[in-house]
């Protein structure tokens, strides 16, 4: 698919702030110029950008606002040419016992804990529930994703950016972060490499999936030999050429989309307006 990504993002202060810097994680995650013909970043008031790779190899632009403002927009636009790494089918075939080993050192950050993931035993009882007696990696992930999604409640003002795992995990409600959250917790508790991913939906003119015109989550597996697999536990489907990946890291906190800080008198707060769109080209 060949597809249109737009991205607002803006803050307005109630009082004058300063000192801001900002990490911006916008840009679709490829190398490819055939794949991502055109991005551009625009930032007001108009700054110098940037850019580095961090940790987890995703494309970072960085910038800094010392000066007193009242209003920041972040605005990023792609085109993107996209595709379905299941075209071929379900990369089944790879059991449990074949994990490790391959990568054990680059992998180790997605088998733990992490900021807002917990792999604790009350994970791993639902994770062993959802596995049942398969064996199949793919077809473990799948069945976990099936469970994550039959089990919590889409609620999009139940929880925020900062909601930990284990919240989510008794209340059983949230939106596309918490439930990659969850099914992070659950893959890794089985020892599968599992990494969260950060990015947008294209949902159609008639779609019906979750998480569509905003930002959107969901989670990576990883298979020996094979790579990385994307599965969506908001909406109960393989991410296919309908997703646009941003970046990876272990949860929300290492793939925001923005993430800065400011200074500014007690009481110095921002009203935030975000707006995406996702059309094709």
């Amino acid at each position: 698919m060949n597809l249109r990504v737009f991205h607002r993002t803006r803050y307005v202060y109630r009082v004058p702030v300063s000192d801001s810097s900002n990490q911006v994680r916008l840009r679709p995650a490829t190398e490819d110029p055939k794949r991502l013909s055109f991005f551009l970043l625009n930032v007001h008031p108009p700054r110098r950008l940037r850019h580095f790779r961090d940790e987890f190899f995703n494309y970072v632009q960085w910038f800094e606002l010392p000066e007193p403002h009242t209003e920041l927009v972040v605005e990023a636009t792609s085109h993107i040419k996209t595709s379905s790494q299941y075209a071929e089918g379900r990369p089944t075939g790879v059991s449990l016992g074949g994990l490790g080993g391959e990568g054990a050192d680059s992998l180790r950050p997605y088998l733990t804990s992490s900021r807002y993931v917990n792999v604790n035993q009350d994970v791993w009882r639902l994770a062993i529930d959802a596995k049942e007696d398969r064996t199949d990696v793919f077809e473990v992930a799948e069945s976990i994703m099936h469970l994550v999604h039959r089990e919590w409640t889409y609620a999009p003002a139940a929880t925020h950016a900062q909601t930990h795992m284990d919240e989510v995990l008794f209340d059983r409600r949230g939106v596309c972060q918490d439930f990659a959250h969850v099914m992070l917790g659950m893959c890794r508790a089985l020892d599968i490499p599992a990494r969260y991913v950060s990015g947008y939906l294209y949902n159609g003119p008639r779609g019906t999936l979750r998480g569509a015109q905003a930002s959107h989550a969901w989670c990576e597996v990883w298979l020996p030999g094979r790579g990385w697999f994307g599965l969506d536990p908001t909406n109960n489907t393989l991410a296919d050429e309908r997703y646009v990946k941003i970046a990876t890291g272990r949860d929300y906190d290492d793939a925001a989309p923005i993430r800065g800080s400011f200074s500014g008198p007690p009481g110095a707060t921002a009203a935030l307006d975000v707006t995406v769109e996702v059309e094709e080209r």
